[in-house]
């Protein structure tokens, strides 16, 4: 399956946080990505990869230089559950171009991610959702099926939301449902997570200790009322 490339120069990059690497050495930026992230700044999917370094969590962009990637601090970028869970939806399983003898495995409803063209000669993938599929004879190329078909799409993504377009089997990707398993990744969230979970038991801890029980209350109430009765 051919994968994805970007057209996009390095100053086209997202102009997210970043920070400088210090102390380990800037990791190997190959074997090709397994996953895809979407950016911060233009919300549009890139192959990527991550490691951790300084505790950081550092998401590098395929075939974009290294001031291009995008660093998460994790006591600053995400301070609760519900920011890990917004990191964890950002990545993704590597999308599969949609197989030409395979067009017919299309249902509407399901999603995709499309190159949208940002003109200029400049490519951005971002999520569609099918609604219909224009069935066409296909054709052969060099002994290889090629799809005429078009399909239907509505965006859900990117700076044509909202919009239908009909496109070409050439500028579709499918969207993997199971999950991305990366172990790097699924580690470093996992343990910002487990963090909250830890914090919330020391905070209860405390508060059951300042709290008084329930002797020492009805302790406090009778010699409150002693106390009035003797007025």
């Amino acid at each position: 399956i051919p994968q994805r490339r970007h057209s996009h120069s390095a100053s086209e990059m997202p102009n997210s946080q970043k920070r400088k690497a210090t102390g380990a050495p800037a990791p190997r930026r190959c074997p090709p990505p397994r996953m895809e992230y979407r950016a911060r700044s233009d919300e549009a999917w890139y192959g990527a990869r991550v490691v951790v370094q300084d505790g950081w969590l550092r998401v590098m962009f395929e075939n974009f230089p290294e001031d291009a990637d995008e660093w998460y601090n994790p006591g600053a970028d995400l301070s609760s559950p519900g920011d890990v869970d917004a990191l964890r939806a950002r990545f993704r399983r590597a999308c599969p171009a949609l197989d030409d003898a395979h067009c017919g495995d299309l249902r509407p409803g399901d999603q995709l991610c499309l190159a949208c063209d940002m003109h200029g000669g400049e490519i951005k993938y971002y999520d569609a959702v099918l609604e219909a599929v224009e069935k066409a004879p296909h054709g052969t190329v060099d002994g290889e099926e090629r799809c005429a078909c078009r399909f239907t799409v509505c965006w859900t993504e990117g700076p044509r939301r909202g919009c239908s377009d009909k496109v070409g089997v050439e500028v579709v990707y499918c969207v993997l449902e199971s999950p991305i398993q990366d172990p790097v990744l699924t580690e470093f969230l996992d343990d910002v997570r487990n963090r909250f979970g830890d914090d919330q038991e020391e905070a209860t801890a405390v508060s059951q200790q300042a709290a008084p029980s329930g002797e020492e209350e009805i302790a406090l109430v009778s010699s409150l009322t002693s106390h009035e009765l003797l007025e």
